[in-house]
């Protein structure tokens, strides 16, 4: 096959992969930019990590999003070249198979590898992030958030807070007033500064103020405690979770699952190396899927591939749970289902070739 030949067939599928990629994007960011501010509405994301936790959900939809967009762009491609007889023009000048996969190979190289680095890297690097976001926003205290100059009540309804002055990086206090009450007790403290402060053990959160007055004393009674003191730690907020009790196989890096011997981070591991094998059996399967009879129209085939793609990633999905419930031997993993596939793939081509597999079709005299 000439190179400008395989130049115009790499660019066609390129350019189709790419659209139906981006149409697929645009729908599933949709869906998932809606399901992030429903979260932020109910307070189970702050709304400060809402670009964070957007750029993980954008990889992580693009990492499974590749194959299925490269593999209908070999079939939307290669269709209508069958339909308007191009396919036809090549195989008569002794153009097979076996040369169309070269263009679609300049096209699937480069994703591969960008499937591999997605999956197997990024899109873990970027769901960390994104819960290291989401846990600092959580462990700053609403202080942060109130304005000086007036009283602001916490949304636990038991505490006021008063600041006369806060600095820009909004660790400096002024003039603080803070009012605490916890059943029949109330506390009321007045101090010239405070500054925010986390331990660096446990995580708490706390505010030091001083120096400063602390009233004491229960509600109905005219005996308060009152205490003066030069500096004093006022617990804000108590850390409930740590980062690192919460991570998941998902934000595991691969040194990680390597060396970890839990079922779910296993199974992990052979997923993400599974996805790209996914863009790549796809990509051999789409070549006999876009054939097209003179008889049929544009998108004869679509319906086999779409179907095709369902029961492939239904099979991933099946797998996937029957692994983690140890059912099935780690060492059998995804392998099977693309073996399948490709067998089915070599099927489709030896009946398209007319019995012989992977053939130069014969020029016509």
């Amino acid at each position: 096959m000439s190179n400008i030949l395989s130049a115009y067939l790499a660019r066609e599928i390129l350019k189709t992969s790419l659209a139906t990629m981006l149409v697929l994007y645009v729908i599933l960011m949709s869906n998932a930019f809606g399901r992030i501010l429903a979260d932020i509405a109910d307070g189970d994301i702050p709304q400060q990590a809402l670009w964070a936790v957007m750029l993980s959900q954008s990889v992580n939809i693009l990492s499974p999003l590749l194959p299925i967009g490269v593999f209908l762009g070999i079939v939307f491609t290669l269709g209508r070249m069958y339909k308007d007889h191009e396919i036809v023009v090549m195989n008569a000048c002794g153009i097979g198979n076996r040369e169309i996969y070269k263009p679609v190979a300049m096209v699937l190289i480069p994703m591969f590898l960008f499937s591999a680095y997605a999956s197997l890297s990024l899109n873990a690097q970027m769901q960390a992030n994104a819960l290291t976001t989401i846990d600092e926003e959580e462990n700053r205290h609403e202080f942060q958030q109130v304005k000086p100059g007036q009283f602001n009540q916490a949304k636990d309804g038991d505490s006021v807070f008063y600041m006369d002055s806060l600095s820009d990086d909004k660790l400096e206090l002024k003039q603080v007033i803070l009012g605490q009450s916890s059943q029949d007790l109330i506390v009321l403290e007045t101090a010239e500064s405070g500054r925010q402060s986390t331990d660096e053990v446990g995580g708490d959160l706390f505010l030091v103020v001083g120096p400063g007055r602390r009233i004491e004393g229960k509600a109905g009674q005219k005996d308060f405690t009152i205490i003066d003191y030069e500096r004093h730690g006022v617990l804000l907020k108590k850390q409930k979770k740590t980062i690192d009790s919460r991570i998941r196989s998902i934000e595991k890096n691969l040194r990680e699952l390597w060396n970890s011997s839990r079922i779910s981070d296993r199974v992990e591991l052979q997923w993400r190396i599974a996805i790209p094998f996914v863009l790549l059996t796809l990509a051999i399967l789409a070549v006999p899927l876009s054939y097209i009879s003179p008889r049929q129209g544009r998108f004869g085939k679509f319906g086999y591939a779409l179907l095709a793609y369902i029961v492939y990633l239904n099979l991933l999905a099946l797998t996937r749970a029957q692994l983690e419930a140890q059912n099935l031997p780690m060492a059998l993993n995804f392998w099977w289902v693309h073996l399948v596939f490709i067998i089915l793939a070599a099927a489709l081509l030896y009946r398209l070739n007319k019995g012989v597999l992977f053939s130069k079709a014969r020029s016509t005299s």
